[in-house]
C-alpha cells in the first residue's frame, strides 16, 4: 500500500502504466480562461506579483529631485519603500506620480546611524491597482540606483 492509501495507489499505478501523464489536480479545476471573472482574478494576482508588497518590511524614506527640478520633487516628499531587491532596485509608494527617467535622491534609515542618501533613476511609475490605492491616491514607482563607473552614486560624492 502506498502513502495515499490502497485505492489511490492502485489508480496511480494504472495511470502510470497506461503511459498517460498523471496529474492529481487535472480534474479538480475546470475553468474557462476567457471568462471575464477568471481574467479579472488573474489580473489581480499578477498585480500582487508585480508590486511585491508584503515580502519586505516597509521603510519610510524621503525623496528629493536631483539638479534643477520643478514639480513635486522640488521639495522633499515622503515615500515608503515596499520592496528592495538588494541589487539596487526598489519599489516605493508615493503620494504623487514620478516622471520616468527622472533622477531623484532617496534618503534612507531616517534619524538612525547609517542614514544615507543615494541617487536613483525612476524606471516607471503607475497608479496603484488595489482598492485602497485609489482611495489614497497611491502611486507605485520602480527605481534603480544610478552609478558612475560601477560605483554607486550617493549625495556625499555629488
Amino acid at each position: 500500500m502506498g502513502p495515499w492509501g490502497h485505492r489511490q495507489t492502485r489508480e496511480a499505478i494504472m495511470v502510470l502504466s497506461s503511459g498517460k501523464s498523471w496529474d492529481p489536480t487535472s480534474q479538480q479545476f475546470d475553468y474557462d480562461p476567457n471568462d471575464p471573472r477568471v481574467q479579472e482574478l488573474f489580473a489581480q494576482i499578477e498585480g500582487l506579483r508585480l508590486e511585491n508588497r508584503g515580502q519586505f518590511k516597509p521603510e519610510r524614506v524621503q525623496l528629493r529631485g536631483a539638479g534643477h527640478v520643478a514639480g513635486p520633487l522640488k521639495d522633499v516628499q515622503g515615500a515608503l519603500i515596499v520592496n528592495d531587491d538588494g541589487q539596487g532596485a526598489v519599489t516605493l509608494l508615493a503620494s504623487m506620480p514620478l516622471e520616468e527617467h527622472q533622477s531623484c535622491f532617496v534618503r534612507r534609515h531616517l534619524g538612525m546611524p547609517g542614514e544615507s542618501e543615494r541617487l536613483y533613476d525612476v524606471l516607471r511609475c503607475r497608479q496603484g491597482t488595489r482598492p485602497q490605492d485609489a482611495e489614497n491616491r497611491i502611486w507605485i514607482a520602480y527605481l534603480k540606483i544610478m552609478s558612475r563607473g560601477g560605483i554607486q552614486a550617493d549625495a556625499q560624492r555629488l
